[in-house]
């Protein structure tokens, strides 16, 4: 079946967001597929970054012959602009992080994540189909009842990368200090704090010319972002950097003046940022969970539980020029030419076949 139209429904947007970059890619395949798309976002839940790429929400005119898909991930207004809608449908399902997180952090986005989960069994029966960005999350959509979900592992565009690194945060990082680097939001679910409890071991017992670089905005949980602060202060770390911001010349520099990117995720759908930092060379170090393993694709190191200074040696070992990290890096690197070479185009035009 062709469509004239395809058009998306996201429930916030951002310039580097990993479900925002997904829209942008998938709308980028349908106008070369020859469909109008755009995508539709309620514009309170826009990043001033994002305006030039995205329509209001209240804009959208549903139309008999058209796709609408919806990205889903939270509760949201959209919501009911999806189900409405007279087009076919599709849902893709993003994962929605497990309320308890935010409990004691923010009771307005525990409420949020409470009605996602209660209405996604309702948006995925009112969807002609449902595609979700991992294996994992797809079990997940599955166990509520849905039938026939389909896996399409969440897009990475290499073209993100085709800027200069940003020369400023180049130079302010030219320094021989070892750099750790965690990009990703500021939420509760990415426990940062053992991270940083980790890099504390790291920084005083093994490696003194070290510093651990937070990249992410503390949008999504202010209390959440206060408290890093203040847990890294009491821990007497004058070495983490918190980086609200990154523009994405300045994220490219980050990534190659990284020595190690670490993540202590409990909670991930996919983990988009563990492909970039591979895609840049960078050895990655994460807990094996959730969609994380589907990212990483074999490649990188993972574990499940270890105590600080556990973390700390294996950071030191991937850190340090050796067997382990050329090992690391060579599988980053294969693990990453198969990404590159994945048909999007026609995986893509698979799934509007099932429809």
């Amino acid at each position: 079946m062709k469509f004239a139209a395809i058009h998306q429904i996201v429930a916030g947007f951002a310039a580097g967001d990993a479900i925002s970059l997904e829209a942008v890619a998938i709308r980028d395949v349908c106008r070369a597929l020859g469909a109008a798309s755009e995508i539709f976002v309620p514009m309170e839940n826009v990043a001033e970054d994002g305006k030039a790429q995205v329509r209001p929400l209240e804009e959208y005119r549903p139309a008999a012959g058209e796709l609408l898909i919806y990205h889903y991930s939270i509760q949201s207004r959209a919501t009911e602009a999806f189900r409405r809608s007279a087009a076919r449908k599709a849902v893709i399902y993003h994962n929605v992080t497990p309320a308890e997180f935010f409990r004691g952090f923010d009771e307005r986005v525990v409420r949020q994540l409470e009605e996602g989960r209660r209405d996604l069994t309702e948006v995925a029966q009112a969807a002609d189909a449902v595609w979700a960005d991992s294996a994992f999350n797809a079990a997940e959509v599955a166990a509520l009842g849905a039938k026939n979900v389909r896996v399409l592992p969440l897009l990475f565009s290499a073209s993100t990368f085709d800027v200069p690194a940003d020369p400023v945060v180049l130079q302010g990082l030219s320094g021989p200090s070892k750099k750790i680097l965690f990009v990703g939001r500021m939420a509760p679910n990415k426990c940062v704090e053992e991270l940083i409890e980790a890099f504390a071991w790291y920084h005083k017992r093994i490696e003194r010319r070290s510093e651990l670089i937070l990249v992410g905005s503390e949008r999504t949980c202010p209390r959440y972002f206060a408290m890093l602060r203040m847990f890294a202060a009491e821990l007497d770390l004058m070495s983490v950097s918190f980086v609200r911001y990154a523009s994405p010349a300045g994220l490219i520099a980050y990534y190659q003046r990284a020595d190690l990117f670490a993540t202590t995720s409990r909670h991930e759908g996919y983990c988009l940022p563990v492909v970039e930092a591979m895609f840049k060379d960078v050895p990655v170090l994460a807990r094996r969970i959730g969609g994380v393993p589907e990212a990483l694709d074999g490649a990188g190191a993972t574990y499940d539980e270890a105590t600080p200074a556990e973390l700390a040696c294996l950071m030191h070992r991937m850190i340090s020029a050796g067997a382990l990290r050329n090992e690391i890096l060579a599988g980053q690197r294969e693990r990453i030419r198969r990404l590159l070479a994945r048909p999007v185009r026609e995986e893509f035009q698979a799934l509007l076949a099932g429809l």
